[in-house]
């Protein structure tokens, strides 16, 4: 249940919130324009908003995880076996910082939450690979 504030805008009444619903892309202008619309509707709007902005927050890591699924796991690892110390490993290690800044290089959107946890998933399933420390790898001749 939504409440039509002025013009259109509408602003969600705190228990018509439904947090398992798919997640749409979030508009910050339209968040912007909603938080207004509560601050003039109501005298005291703190537990409405508190509840808008949980449903804002819901909605913003549903959109994070989804991207975060959509990249291609097999893709990230050729990408990282490419790396010329995957090619030519020796026995000093690579940092996880390296790696993002290659995959970076090579047109990989890095900004994305959690990127960095996925690829070092993806480091670790390469063969060989041990971790010797937090962001530190070394490969196996």
């Amino acid at each position: 249940m939504t409440v039509a504030v002025s013009e259109g805008a509408e602003v969600p009444e705190p228990n018509s919130i439904n947090l398992n619903r798919k997640s749409a892309p979030v508009d910050t202008d339209g968040i912007i324009e909603n938080i207004r619309m509560l601050l003039e509707k109501h005298e005291n709007p703190s537990e409405s908003l508190q509840a808008y902005l949980d449903e804002v927050e819901a909605s913003i890591e549903q959109e994070n995880k989804r991207k975060l699924s959509e990249v291609n796991r097999d893709e990230l690892k050729t990408l990282i076996e490419r790396h010329p110390f995957f090619k030519n490993p020796n026995n000093y290690y690579i940092r996880l910082i390296t790696i993002m800044k290659y995959l970076k290089k090579k047109g990989v959107d890095i900004s994305l939450p959690d990127m960095d946890i996925l690829v070092d998933e993806v480091i670790l399933s390469i063969d060989g690979v041990k971790k010797r420390g937090y962001g530190q790898y070394s490969r196996m001749k």
